[in-house]
């Protein structure tokens, strides 16, 4: 039970950080769309793409999986074998969803919690 439930752990961490580096490297090409003839501008962000992303999908997996080890051997020392892996789970989904909330809504989720103003925005 476990094991399958650390595979679920350290996947969901792997995607949701892997989407999180990819939307942001999108969306920074993306701002200098206007500068560049359209062509131009999407065979340029397509190469660029392929250069950033095809190593960093290589390495991702490889450095998330670690890290989540780490984190969870941690989380496991402090609060034991499940409820470490449950406490990293939800340490790393915090985290997560500071930056996805920064970068979707421009908002401070950790100052928003520290003023109680969560109620407003759930």
């Amino acid at each position: 039970m476990y094991r399958y439930s650390f595979r679920f752990v350290v996947m969901t961490i792997t995607i949701l950080t892997a989407n999180l580096l990819t939307t942001r490297i999108s969306n920074y090409l993306i701002s200098y769309r206007s500068h560049v003839r359209p062509l131009a501008f999407t065979l340029i962000a397509m190469a660029i793409i392929v250069l950033v992303f095809y190593p960093l999908f290589a390495k991702l997996e490889v450095w998330a999986k670690g890290l989540s080890l780490k984190i969870v051997r941690e989380g496991k020392s402090l609060a034991g074998k499940y409820l470490g892996l449950a406490l990293a789970f939800f340490a790393c989904l915090t985290v997560l969803c500071y930056y996805y909330a920064k970068m979707w809504y421009h908002i401070d989720l950790f100052r928003i919690i520290l003023r109680g103003e969560i109620g407003n925005y759930l």
